[in-house]
């Protein structure tokens, strides 16, 4: 037992020196961290030379953006139309073929069938039928009556077609229209590309500065990281120390409770040993007796 104390005791020390390294790097880090701050802070100061520097270019990066604004949504609005273009042209092919159909299931022209369905309905009025063929000719009635309906819904369709027709032909209009404009737009920023381009060069030397910047930023951003990885290392060990810790102290609690169970075997061995002599026992042997389940002995020998 005193071996597994003056191991956790080591364990301990361990743990603290863990603590007092990561303490330390902490600050470090910490340190590291206001330095970058430092750093970026100048790099931001150029940045901002820069931006003064480019005062002669702001009107024409103005005049960049709205163009450039202006031509992403033409291309999107012409992108829309002719999507739609689409969908119109689809749609009404889809009608035309739909309308095709029901004339061609159809077959009879509405004219003929009116004049059968009159003559059927004549046929009712005028001669003596039989309820069997009354019957017959109400269900052909029917039957044309139906397939005049359908006629009447291809006439629909064929109206809804020459809308939809007219529809498509004004999409495609402004597709046409929005991409000679599109073209007109791309010239106008090509001009301002290059004009901008040629400004730019003059803030070269700035850059190099921002550049060389960067580099140290990296460098000691690496740094920062690195000092993370080492800290969440020490971390992890100091965790794993402590799980040792935690199953030593555990090992302990266990020998406790073997001991405490030795000493209740040996207490109710005595105390079995009183009850079958018929000596009187105590509450605490009783207890035990009843615990370990062997006041039943006696009874069942």
């Amino acid at each position: 037992m005193a071996a597994v104390e003056e191991a956790i005791g080591t364990l301990k020390q361990k743990e603290r020196e863990l603590r007092r390294k990561l303490s330390e790097l902490r600050e470090q880090r910490r340190s590291l961290i206001e330095e970058l701050k430092e750093l970026r802070a100048r790099r931001l100061e150029l940045i901002e030379k820069i931006r003064e520097r480019r005062a002669k270019l702001r009107e024409k990066i103005e005049e960049k953006r709205k163009l450039q604004g202006e031509l992403a949504k033409l291309r999107e609005e012409r992108k829309e139309a002719l999507e739609r273009f689409k969908q119109a042209r689809d749609e009404a092919l889809r009608i035309k073929k739909e309308y095709e159909e029901i004339v061609n299931s159809v077959g009879v022209p509405e004219r003929v069938l009116r004049r059968r369905i009159s003559r059927l309905e004549r046929r009712i009025e005028t001669s003596p039928l039989t309820k069997d063929q009354e019957r017959d000719i109400v269900m052909q009635i029917s039957q044309y009556e139906a397939m005049l309906q359908e006629l009447n819904r291809a006439k629909s369709l064929k109206r809804k077609f020459i809308e939809i027709m007219a529809e498509a032909e004004r999409w495609r209009f402004f597709v046409r229209d929005s991409g000679e404009k599109i073209g007109e737009i791309k010239g106008q920023l090509k001009e301002i590309y290059e004009y901008i381009t040629k400004e730019k060069e003059e803030l070269d030397k700035i850059r190099e500065e921002i550049d060389e910047l960067s580099n140290i930023i990296n460098e000691k951003s690496s740094e920062v990281d690195r000092m993370k990885e080492e800290m969440d290392k020490i971390r992890e060990e100091m965790k794993a120390v402590q799980e040792e810790i935690k199953k030593r102290f555990e090992k302990i609690v266990t020998s406790n409770k073997e001991v405490e169970r030795k000493l209740k075997e040996k207490l109710a061995e005595e105390a079995l040993e009183k009850y079958k002599a018929g000596e009187k026992l105590t509450i605490e042997e009783l207890k035990v007796l009843m615990e370990l389940g062997l006041l039943e002995k006696p009874a069942s020998s």
